[in-house]
């Protein structure tokens, strides 16, 4: 695709010109999400666009924090399909907007007559309420049997026949989120920086003086690129269903308009106006490799998904060789999405045809919703007007922030995905394979790092002793101070959460902390 501005001609679906960063117009038809890319989770998909038609609390966040977020970058999570979720968040957003409407009438037909005579609406109250409670009950069947149980089955769901919005500026904007969904770039808002991915569960880091050669040999010098390919060619070998392994380079949003090297915020932003781009190039992610003190940071992705995407553990790996070549720098972090929470799955609970005990079900369920719903249907209805100046008014303020206050945060600020996720394990055996996963990773990264600094000549007796002290006692990091990894879990299957705490110790021999 040519840019209409600079005449820059780039093969790819980027939402903005990647040398002068205007917005580029991208066909809606053309454009595709994440169902195309290698390692699409359909049920995490599916189970996510069910969620946005059922839960308008998560639809109206997703709205409001992705498809409505112009100036900020787009958290993509393992597998989804973002552009199809909000597809489906856009079509129960219409039809509550039609369930809004008929209750803010409902209630505004109440008030007239109250204000005419109490008496006479207090006579209506009954018709009126039997009225709203069926505009709730209909809204609610429509969603779980029409839409849900029809359409988001696992024989029926395509992501291909997913409703279209028929607003164009819409059908623009999730072309563009397509397209960054698709990138290698991850810009984050706020303190961790692996968002989409869920909670850091893990990590570890340690130092190896390189330039020490095993006995009888020279060591060969190597680059970071070098180790980079040789460890991702290895691991992509790993020989488990689902795994993905990709470069990503991750930038805290609050560090785009000053702190980064002219060339680095060029590539990440080319269009203070804009959000970031989605993708940088091969030579510039080589680069950052090769800078260990940018504060753009380049990682080796190994990302592995089973239980149909519900669980998903991602390694996260960055390799650091001083100006010297004689210090590798190794870090590891490992983060887990645990599989999405039970009212989530309610898809594969209901049947094409409901029977009486669901259809009084989804009854009493509305009878309870009834009265939150026109108060909260009449105030949602006035709002809509001025929706679109809260929008314009939004992005003046946001202009006003990048060009005069340059304290803007391009970071993306919310991931549908984590939002969505339990803090449960619903199997045993779910909690079984995190392990598993992890430490399959992790055993094959070392070994990939230990053959390929002996095929260097470089003594990896050291690398051998941290390596067992990781495999067996959690998380080392250089020198005399090691870090155990205890593990809190809440409950017979509760996800676990890890918690750090670093002791020293005198002596490299002594043995490292149980995990918890």
């Amino acid at each position: 695709m040519t840019c209409q501005q600079c005449g820059w001609d780039d093969p790819g679906e980027h939402a903005y010109c990647e040398r002068c960063g205007a917005k580029r117009v991208l066909d809606p038809a053309s454009s595709t999400g994440a169902a195309d890319s290698v390692g699409f989770a359909r049920d995490a998909t599916r189970y996510l666009c069910a969620a946005v038609q059922l839960d308008p609390g998560l639809n109206d966040s997703a709205l409001r924090g992705i498809l409505h977020e112009e100036h900020r970058a787009v958290a993509s999570s393992p597998g989804v399909d973002l552009v199809t979720v909000l597809k489906y968040g856009l079509a129960a957003r219409q039809r509550q907007l039609l369930r809004d409407g008929l209750l803010g009438l409902i209630l505004f037909i109440f008030i007239i007559l109250f204000l005419g005579s109490p008496l006479r609406a207090f006579a209506w109250l009954i018709p009126l309420g039997i009225c709203a409670w069926g505009t709730v009950f209909a809204e609610s069947m429509v969603a779980h049997y029409s839409v849900v149980a029809t359409q988001l089955t696992h024989t029926a769901f395509d992501p291909a026949k997913a409703p279209q919005p028929d607003n164009q500026r819409d059908r623009q904007r999730l072309a563009e989120i397509g397209a960054r969904d698709r990138g290698n770039v991850t810009v984050f808002a706020n303190y961790a920086p692996f968002v989409g991915y869920g909670r850091t569960a893990e990590q570890w880091s340690f130092s190896l003086n390189v330039a020490k050669p095993a006995e009888d040999r020279e060591v060969t010098p190597f680059t970071v690129q070098e180790l980079h390919d040789f460890v991702a060619a290895d691991v992509g070998n790993l020989g488990l269903p689902g795994v993905v392994v990709e470069d990503r380079l991750f930038v805290n949003g609050l560090d785009l308009l000053h702190g980064f090297e002219p060339e680095v915020e060029k590539a990440v932003l080319p269009n203070e106006l804009a959000a970031p781009v989605s993708r940088v190039d091969d030579d510039m992610f080589d680069r950052l490799q090769d800078d260990p003190k940018s504060r753009a940071r380049p990682y080796l992705v190994v990302r592995i998904g089973g239980w149909s995407g519900q669980l998903v553990v991602t390694q996260f790996l960055r390799f650091a060789l001083l100006p010297q070549k004689d210090m590798l720098f190794v870090e590891a972090n490992y983060c887990l999405l645990p599989p999405m929470r039970h009212e989530y799955l309610a898809v594969d609970r209901l049947r094409a045809r409901p029977t009486w005990r669901q259809i009084s079900r989804v009854a009493s369920t509305s009878l309870a919703k009834t009265v939150p719903g026109l108060f909260g249907g009449f105030f949602r209805t006035v709002a809509v007007p001025l929706a679109a100046l809260g929008r314009a008014s939004k992005l003046r303020r946001e202009a006003r922030e990048i060009t005069e206050d340059r304290s803007f945060n391009y970071g993306a600020r919310q991931s549908l995905r984590e939002q969505a996720a339990d803090t449960r394990y619903h199997r045993y055996f779910q909690q079984l394979d995190r392990e598993m996963y992890g430490k399959l990773a992790e055993r094959r990264v070392m070994d990939a790092l230990t053959r390929f600094l002996e095929d260097h000549g470089v003594d990896t007796s050291e690398l051998v002793e941290r390596t067992t002290m990781i495999m067996n006692n959690g998380i080392y990091v250089s020198g005399q101070g090691k870090i155990d990894a205890n593990s809190l879990a809440v409950g017979a299957n509760a996800v676990a959460r890890t918690f750090n705490r670093a002791t020293q110790s005198r002596g490299s021999g002594g043995s490292g902390g149980q995990k918890g």
